[in-house]
């Protein structure tokens, strides 16, 4: 059997188990998790977290980006963008689409899946958001 991840030591390093018993979350947030995705940025040497929060098939989705040198964490929250899509789901930067300077990718999500199906009118924030495959650039501005 595997060994699974059990959640951090007192000094953040990662503990690991063959008990399915012990396993522990990478991240938890209370109704703040729903579809999670996660890419290793190997220029910048850092995990990218893509979370949705989206509750139920008529809400709004929050979206969050979190950042870690671990795939284990901690991780650090790096944006929190309210109400993202107005319904951002399946959030997610494929490691294709990150530049050479591992500074600029790609990031590729679907939203307003239920524009047509239950009848709910959402925004699209940002503009170009529609039920299809949306593709955003982003700029990493570390200094």
């Amino acid at each position: 059997m595997q060994s699974i991840f059990c959640g951090n030591d007192n000094r953040g390093k990662a503990k690991w188990s063959n008990n399915f018993k012990n396993i522990k979350p990478l991240i938890e947030w209370n109704n703040n998790c729903g579809c999670v995705t996660m890419t290793y940025n190997e220029k910048l040497k850092k995990y990218i977290m893509c979370v949705t929060t989206g509750a139920t098939t008529i809400s709004r989705y929050d979206t969050y980006i979190m950042e870690s040198g671990e795939i284990t964490g901690p991780f650090k929250l790096v944006s929190y963008m309210k109400n993202f899509g107005e319904q951002a789901y399946f959030v997610n930067i494929p490691s294709k689409f990150i530049q050479s300077d591992g500074k600029t990718m790609w990031m590729v999500y679907s939203a307003n899946y239920n524009k047509d199906f239950l009848k709910h009118t959402y925004k699209k924030n940002p503009p170009t958001s529609a039920y299809g495959l949306n593709i955003h650039e982003i700029i990493i501005n570390k200094r």
